[in-house]
């Protein structure tokens, strides 16, 4: 009889657990009926009236304070103990394994979104105020670093071609003229030095006949002649004045003719060694000066967009128009993902007219709960998991780059970013996922494998092993779990040997006990 109850409860609990209830009415038809068979054949051994009915003699009936006993049962065990002989525990698939306590490795699934990768995400504006005159992109098309994607039309750009054009004109004009000052200072200064030396106007001329020296050629040569003649004409006069011949008078005249020729001379000398390093100086300023803007004039085309190979060689007369002719490129290989310009529209800084995403790569975002921040250091740099609906049977992998450092009041949530690869561009941004975390490990805990823990009326509880062949049913309180072993909160303790697989033949001993009670 406690077989065919066995047999029946162990049902009862399958038909129970299934997940289809309308499957499992004619089951449960069935079910009824057998139990009403065995309750009718336990009513009929217990009834004394159904044995007067068979003419059957009445089993022995004990009174109080008597046990009814069987020479062939088994002697009566403890209560709440379940006998299980040993050389049935290979038929039964029985196993004992002791309780550990060990770290658990907890997976964690989250559900994610993929989003852009903001690192290769750029919101295009014009620098420069316009009109567009060519679009050469669509929406959606996919375009390479440096393409053209857009001409404006700008006022600023063909003044700044301009203004370089010009101050390169000027630069050259300068610096021929800085050239020429220098020789020309420097010839002057050569010349100086011969005069000072009192060198002969033959040899002077002979020096200094192809040489440029400007100006200062006629001044020098003017009073360095004087300063001669001068000289000569009181070494003429200087011994007919001894003699008596020439009066006195006229030899003060002749000095006084040389001084002033010599103080002319020398400060002409002065003068004009002076005015030519001056002039250099000059020169080289204004050189500087014109360098300085065609370098300023540079900086400001190239921060607006332009390569130095644009700017080498600037022809108004061969460019025309083209001069104002601002380029808008793309900065990476990428999609425009949106486009806000059309042709002849005006356009400026402050106006975005597209967007360009690089899609070869996405992010996923997804949002850990509180209770989780303590696994948060484990996974910096770790690789998850994507799935979703769109690709069953297909994963994803991404790397985690950021894990948030602020909880978000409502939610209770922090958030996680991780970076996956897309090359075949399956992964769209806005599409949900599902992100499966790694195994993490939690610290030491008490864990029983899955297996071990079973239900019956809403609780959980194990088969504890007691003695050899003997299990009592043991309530636990469970907590986290992962695909095999579970944590043991309550009820349990380190090495208590607890049956991990063929519970489900202790169970059903323990449901026909509990029914034949």
């Amino acid at each position: 009889m406690s077989a065919i109850t066995c047999l029946l409860c162990a049902e009862l609990e399958f038909i129970m657990s299934s997940p289809s209830p309308r499957s499992s009415l004619p089951l449960r038809g069935l079910l009824v009926l057998a139990l009403g068979a065995v309750g009718g054949v336990i009513y009929w051994n217990r009834d004394p009236n159904a044995a007067a009915q068979t003419g059957k003699p009445l089993a022995a009936v004990p009174t109080a304070g008597q046990t009814q006993t069987h020479p062939d049962e088994p002697p009566a065990t403890a209560p709440g103990v379940i006998e299980f002989p040993r050389d049935m525990w290979d038929s039964a698939g029985l196993k004992v394994a002791a309780v550990e306590k060990s770290a658990l490795a907890e997976a964690i699934q989250l559900t994610g979104k993929v989003t852009l990768n903001e690192d290769k995400l750029a919101h295009v504006f014009p620098l420069v105020e316009g009109r567009v005159d060519e679009v050469k992109v669509r929406f959606g098309q996919r375009v390479k670093k440096d393409e053209l994607l857009v001409v404006v039309q700008s006022k600023e750009v063909g003044q700044g071609m301009l203004r370089l054009y010009q101050d390169r004109q000027n630069l050259t004009f300068a610096e021929t003229k800085a050239q020429w000052t220098r020789e020309v200072g420097k010839n002057a200064l050569d010349l100086i030095e011969m005069m000072r030396a009192k060198a002969s106007i033959d040899e002077i001329e002979k020096a200094f006949k192809d040489r440029t020296i400007g100006d200062y050629r006629e001044k020098l040569m003017t009073a360095y002649v004087n300063h001669q003649k001068a000289e000569a004409n009181k070494q003429r006069l200087s011994p007919l004045t001894e003699s008596g011949a020439v009066p006195a008078r006229q030899i003060l005249e002749a000095e006084s003719d040389l001084n002033a020729a010599r103080a002319t001379l020398q400060s002409l000398l002065e003068q004009i060694t002076q005015d030519s390093a001056q002039s250099l100086r000059l020169s080289a300023q204004d050189v500087m000066e014109l360098k300085t803007a065609i370098s300023v004039s540079e900086t400001n085309l190239q921060i607006l967009g332009f390569e130095p190979g644009d700017l080498a060689q600037i022809d108004p007369a061969q460019q025309g128009e083209k001069l104002s002719h601002y380029p808008v490129t793309a900065p990476f290989d990428g999609t425009v993902i949106s486009k806000d310009v059309v042709l002849l529209e005006r356009v400026g800084p402050e106006r975005q007219i597209l967007t360009i995403a690089d899609l070869s790569s996405v992010w996923v975002s997804a949002d850990i709960y509180e209770s989780h921040l303590p696994l948060l250091a484990q996974l910096s740099d770790q690789t998850v998991q994507l799935r979703c609906e769109a690709w069953p049977g297909k994963q994803f992998a991404a790397r985690i780059f950021y894990t948030g450092d602020v909880v978000q009041e409502s939610t209770r949530t922090i958030a996680l970013r991780a970076l996956a690869p897309n090359d075949e561009g399956l992964l769209k941004p806005g599409m949900f996922v599902t992100v499966e975390l790694p195994s993490l490990n939690t610290g030491e805990v008490l864990q029983v494998p899955g297996t071990a823990i079973q239900n019956h009326e809403g609780k959980a509880f194990v088969f504890l092993q007691t003695a050899e062949e003997s299990f009592e049913r043991r309530e636990v309180t469970v907590g986290r779990r992962n695909d095999q072993v579970v944590e043991v909160l309550t009820g349990l303790k380190a090495n208590d040997r607890v049956v991990v697989d063929g519970g489900f033949a202790l169970k059903s001993r323990m449901l026909s006990d509990l029914l034949e009670e």
